[in-house]
């Protein structure tokens, strides 16, 4: 592809370098802009070909950008190509970014959509100067994500055992990840301690810190390594968690299905995934949690709420 001028127009400093350096990375020319007064003067100055922009900057004006890539006194028709290129935007704004609904509204094959996607550089959510109004943002999976940390959620498991089935629940969980150009660079930690796992009944609390030997194992913790996105919208993403599960002493590399969803500057991560006792060395498990026997499957449920670094 013919090396682009672009203009990342973003509040966020640490996303806007990230940006920055992977579109440099990719032999384009790079302008940064902060504000929409300083991308508004670039576009007097330089050629740009595409612009990257944060839609969701406070007060954004649209039209005085276009009209800075457009002077008032343009008369020039739209091009066929330029008008292609902003109906598939519209319509892959419309979707929230699902291909097989856009080409079935737009009467197409997918992989017609796609050819066209790729030929306006669309994929990568370059918002290109004629179809600047209305363009689609970046997909989840493709987004930069920001730092930021676990502000409250949920870790819980269904046990299983011969006089029924129980749930053990803890919200104090703490966690924190740090930012990347794109979703699957992701990484970080998140951890919960165990004596704060509640099961309402006090006999079988005291046998599960017993069990897990709370007193020298403190906490659960899973330290993620990466990600792997499995497609999406413009705010949602399934995705496979990959990383390590430290619980009771033993470490063991696993790969978790989560969903992930963004919403304004907060990230919500959603896993169930099932747990073998027995592959974490937790013994006793006739006498677990004050039952008489306890089997050794058990399900996982992870709910955490993100707050995302903003810019200024």
């Amino acid at each position: 592809m013919k090396p682009l001028r672009i203009l990342v127009l973003d509040r966020n400093p640490e996303r806007r370098d990230d940006l920055a350096a992977l579109l440099r990375g990719a032999e384009h020319r790079v302008d940064i802009a902060s504000d929409e007064a300083s991308a508004i003067d670039s576009l007097g100055q330089t050629g740009t070909d595409a612009v990257l922009l944060d839609l969701g900057m406070p007060g954004l004006d649209l039209p005085a950008l276009r009209k800075a890539i457009f002077p008032p006194d343009s008369d020039e028709p739209e091009s066929l190509e330029a008008a292609e290129r902003r109906h598939l935007a519209l319509m892959l704004q419309h979707t929230g970014g699902n291909k097989r609904k856009a080409a079935h509204l737009l009467g197409i094959s997918r992989s017609t959509l796609l050819n066209k996607v790729r030929k306006y550089r669309l994929l990568f959510a370059l918002l290109t100067c004629p179809g600047l109004v209305g363009a689609p943002v970046l997909s989840a999976q493709e987004r930069p994500v920001s730092s930021g940390r676990v502000v409250s959620g949920t870790l819980s498991f269904d046990g299983h055992a011969t006089v029924g089935d129980f749930v053990g629940t803890t919200k104090v969980v703490s966690g924190q990840v740090t930012g990347a150009p794109a979703l699957s660079a992701v990484h970080g930690w998140v951890e919960a301690p165990v004596r704060t796992l509640t099961s309402g009944n006090g006999k079988r609390d005291k046998d599960l810190n017993k069990s897990m030997e709370s007193s020298q194992y403190p906490n659960i913790r899973f330290e993620l390594s990466g990600v792997t996105p499995r497609g999406g919208t413009a705010d949602s993403v399934a995705a496979v968690l990959h990383g390590a599960l430290l619980i009771h002493g033993v470490t063991r590399k696993v790969n978790l299905p989560a969903t992930v969803h963004f919403e304004g500057d907060k990230a919500r991560v959603r896993s169930d995934f099932p747990l073998s006792l027995k592959d974490y060395r937790i013994g006793g498990l006739s006498k677990l949690l004050g039952v008489l026997k306890m089997y050794d499957g058990i399900e996982v449920h992870v709910d955490l709420l993100f707050s995302l670094d903003r810019g200024s």
